[in-house]
């Protein structure tokens, strides 16, 4: 007699890992095609701050349309703020870690974090201004066709019905009686 298992025992275990390559294929491709639809479609809307997105004025998805010299000319103040706007960041950032740190230190005051705070909000305005500023200044460049349908972008975004939440604050939602 020979020491050969049963056929039925040396199926069990190539049959049960076979399953689990099939299963870990299946996670895999799952896992592929949401970030694929990520990449397609974007992240899902809702995420973030209710409203316009902040880049709903922009200009850069807006130049894409725009035939190419036409577009470079847009950009290109675009592209000069960004280099400034570089060294406003720092300093904004700078602002806010010195906030960090009158907030936490020993010898904390109101007025040390008034005048942390008013650092922060005059770094950010001019962050604001050099953006309004490079803003105009590629619009400026935009013919009247092109800035109307610009404009009409603009309150396409403002128009969009609000989300669950503000619906709720008005009452244009009824969800049924209230829990």
């Amino acid at each position: 007699m020979t020491d050969t298992p049963p056929a039925s025992a040396e199926l069990a275990p190539a049959s049960g890992r076979r399953w689990l390559l099939v299963g870990s294929l299946a996670l895999n491709l799952l896992f592929l095609g949401g970030l694929g639809a990520l990449w397609w479609k974007g992240p899902m809307p809702g995420f973030g701050h209710p409203g316009p997105a902040q880049t709903a004025f922009g200009l850069m998805k807006f130049s894409r349309d725009l035939p190419p010299e036409r577009r470079d000319a847009v950009r290109r103040h675009l592209k000069e703020a960004r280099l400034e706007l570089r060294g406003f960041r720092d300093e904004l950032l700078a602002a806010r870690r010195n906030a960090a740190e009158v907030l936490k230190s020993a010898d904390y005051t109101p007025e040390k974090m008034r005048a942390a705070l008013d650092a922060i909000a005059s770094a950010d305005q001019r962050i604001r201004d050099r953006g309004t500023a490079a803003l105009v200044n590629a619009i400026g460049e935009l013919t009247p066709e092109e800035r109307a349908t610009l404009a009409g972008s603009w309150q396409r975004r403002l128009e969009k019905p609000a989300g669950r939440k503000e619906k709720q604050e008005t009452g244009e939602l009824d969800d049924g009686p209230p829990r």
